[in-house]
């Protein structure tokens, strides 16, 4: 054989070898693909992972403390006395698996307590709203009262629990009512409505404006109170009325405390704050400042909210500055 075939040969023979690894390599997948995936169930995983609702794996750093099933975080407030125990407040565990409240200790992740409120009260949470006192002898917490269905009771209510100072645990000290602010056939009073503003629907029939969802929907009143501040001289309690679009107050010192006056803030307030001098409070409005007959406006549960024309998209939303000597708005921002 020639010296020029022999090379020819060579050439064809490894041509051919790398055609043959590379069909081995694409083949790869295929096979791969052959192999089911796993399956994960939400929640801990065993080897201390997370599966979250969306499918997403994580890995998360610290300790984490377990709150049990069918519960949902929703805040956190830290005992200010330095007994290393936290509360949070929990939401959707109403009925059978009532709770409003869990105790846990900080430094080892353990459970201290579940707590409900007293009898004739319903712990159906909500999303915002818990704070200890500063001097850590009561805890605060919201309550939004969406549970009262097909009577047209009030819900919604702040509880106030005594503070073992030594445990912990909290025990029943009040329930502060915080009625929805609507009159005789049930529309809102904190709000204006003008000829210009729509009403919203729950899917199956028109809500005119100034009307809430909830109570065409399912006959429930509830101010749905969210934030809440307290002075540093643990006297008063600041609670946002998310529904009643208005910031109110609690005398802390009385022997039974019971809401006081209200001012109108934003629309759907959310969250509040005071400042370090204890003289102004900060409340954060989600649908933005008071509508005005000339603004074009959208529906927000019985609320018209200033939206952007055509869209109908909401405006972005305003911090309300309140003097707390005088309880006036003072500003918007």
């Amino acid at each position: 054989m020639s010296r020029k075939m022999s090379q020819k040969n060579f050439r064809i023979n490894r041509l051919l070898l790398v055609a043959g690894l590379l069909a081995a390599g694409l083949s790869v997948p295929a096979l791969a693909q052959s192999v089911p995936f796993p399956t994960y169930q939400v929640g801990p995983q065993t080897n201390g992972t997370f599966v979250v609702s969306d499918g997403t794996i994580i890995t998360p750093s610290g300790t984490q403390v377990n709150l049990g099933i069918r519960v949902r975080a929703k805040a956190i407030a830290l005992n200010p006395t330095g007994n290393h125990t936290a509360a949070v407040l929990v939401m959707g565990t109403s009925g059978s698996n009532g709770k409003a409240v869990e105790v846990f200790n900080t430094q080892t992740g353990a459970i201290l307590q579940t707590y409900t409120p007293a009898a004739g009260t319903d712990p159906d949470g909500s999303n915002l709203g818990i704070t200890y006192t500063p001097d850590g002898k009561y805890l605060l917490f919201s309550q939004d009262g969406n549970s009262f269905y097909g009577t047209f009771k009030q819900g919604g209510f702040v509880g106030i629990a005594s503070v073992n100072p030594s445990t912990g645990w909290l025990s029943d000290y009040a329930h502060v009512s915080v009625p929805m602010d609507v009159n005789a056939a049930y529309g809102l009073t904190t709000v204006t409505c003008f000829p210009n503003s729509p009403g919203g629907t729950n899917g199956s029939f028109l809500i005119p404006c100034g009307y809430s969802t909830s109570a065409f929907s399912d006959e429930v009143l509830t101010s749905y109170p969210t934030g809440i501040a307290v002075s540093s001289d643990a006297k008063t309690a600041y609670v946002v009325l998310n529904n009643n679009n208005t910031l109110t107050k609690i005398d802390l010192t009385a022997t039974t405390p019971v809401e006081g006056a209200e001012v109108r803030v934003g629309n759907v307030p959310h969250s509040v704050v005071i400042s370090p001098d204890g003289k102004t409070a900060y409340v954060s409005n989600e649908a933005g400042r008071i509508a005005k007959e000339k603004d074009f406006q959208g529906y927000s549960n019985g609320t018209p909210v200033v939206a952007a024309y055509p869209t109908g998209s909401t405006s972005t939303g305003t911090v309300s500055v309140v003097d707390l000597a005088s309880f006036k708005v003072t500003d918007s921002i």
